[in-house]
């Protein structure tokens, strides 16, 4: 009756064994398909496979992996437990902070978590940016308009410095068909504000002026993204791509074309993209990095400065920087071609004119200044 016994463990104790082997040799095998599979995988399908990790769980695994990496966090000593991180892998929501649930429980609310990176004044979740999705069709209506005069930029002085001929900026517009309610006769609502022949590029053109006051070269490049997109057949949504290629060959044409500014306007109302300063109406300012590309810090950087600065002459100015990855649009905005690009949405379409004109004005200030100070 022994043998029988005996017989049956060793077999089992073989099987173990084999088991265990194969099992490793499967998990190598596994591993070292995973590493070369990553070797080719864009940084969006790796955001998409950790976006649920939150900052702590970051910490707690290097902390779990090697003790020394371990950090000490003043503001909170309450140790996260491993329950809690796995919980919050899996789900995205911390026990331990209440609002994510809100966040991650409402369809819809999601996309505004953690993505306001400098917080302006008045500035929160409920009034970022507000971009109208509009067809082919919409976006080339030409309604009766008449392009207003421009109002002469007179430099109190002549520039003490010049780029010598060199053009530094180049200044653009991906949704070149973007207008405001007041210079259209009979438009109410946002998606009427949408013109091919007065639109942001006003504002383009008076950045440029001002820069050049300033003794900066620049250019203001007016191509009609609308009509672009018709003739290749393109949507709405290959606006940037359309706007890429325009910003490819005046950089290949002109290497010193270094600072890219893509102006655009919100469809946000009146009352959030506009602050009264001693009597007089401004457009606010926001910022857009994108964090798809490998310049985002160095934009991210770029857009803080100049930031900071507007915020020196009136915080109700600026309404801070707002970051955007592959989820919430485009995720790169051309700002992957150079490390001093920012997207800029100047006003809203209930903004008049005069309005935009002092921001701009404001704006080119700033940037003058930046740009000569980094020459230094």
């Amino acid at each position: 009756m022994k043998q029988p016994s005996i017989f049956i463990k060793s077999i089992t104790l073989k099987r173990v064994i084999a088991i265990f082997f194969v099992g490793i040799v499967l998990l190598f095998l596994l591993s070292s398909l995973f590493v070369t599979s990553m070797k080719n995988t864009k940084s969006y399908y790796i955001n998409q496979w950790f976006k649920n990790m939150n900052y702590e769980a970051f910490i707690k695994s290097f902390e779990l992996e090697n003790h020394y990496f371990k950090f000490e966090d003043k503001s909170n000593k309450s140790e996260k437990s491993i329950e809690n991180i796995i919980f919050s892998f899996i789900t995205n929501i911390r026990l331990y902070d209440p609002i994510s649930l809100i966040v991650h429980g409402i369809p819809g609310v999601e996309k505004y978590e953690n993505n306001i990176l400098v917080v302006g004044e008045g500035a929160d979740f409920t009034n970022l940016p507000i971009e109208s999705k509009l067809t082919i069709d919409e976006i080339n209506q030409n309604p009766e308009v008449e392009k207003p005069a421009n109002d002469p930029i007179i430099p109190t002085k002549p520039p003490k410095q010049t780029t010598n001929g060199r053009d530094i900026f180049f200044i653009y517009h991906t949704h070149s068909w973007e207008s405001f309610l007041p210079l259209i006769p009979g438009a109410k609502t946002p998606n009427q504000a949408s013109s091919p022949k007065v639109n942001v590029s006003l504002l383009g053109e008076r950045l440029k002026r001002n820069l050049e006051a300033n003794g900066i070269g620049a250019v203001s490049d007016h191509t009609n993204i609308g009509t672009e997109l018709a003739k290749k057949n393109w949507s709405w949504g290959s606006s940037y791509k359309m706007s890429r290629e325009i910003v490819q060959e005046a950089m290949s044409q002109d290497k010193n074309l270094n600072f890219l500014i893509d102006i655009h306007r919100d469809d946000s109302r009146k009352k959030i993209t506009t602050v009264n300063i001693d009597g007089k109406n401004f457009a606010k300012l926001f910022f857009v990095v994108g964090v798809e590309n490998k310049n985002y810090k160095k934009n991210l950087a770029f857009a803080k400065e100049i930031n900071n600065e507007i915020s020196k002459i009136n915080k109700g100015l600026t309404r801070g920087i707002y970051s955007k990855n592959y989820n919430d649009g485009n995720g790169i905005y051309n700002q992957d071609l150079s490390p001093n690009s920012f997207l800029v949405e100047i006003g809203g379409v209930d903004n008049t004119l005069e309005e935009l004109n002092r921001t701009v004005d404001l704006l080119a200030e700033i940037l003058s200044k930046y740009y000569w100070q980094s020459e230094k």
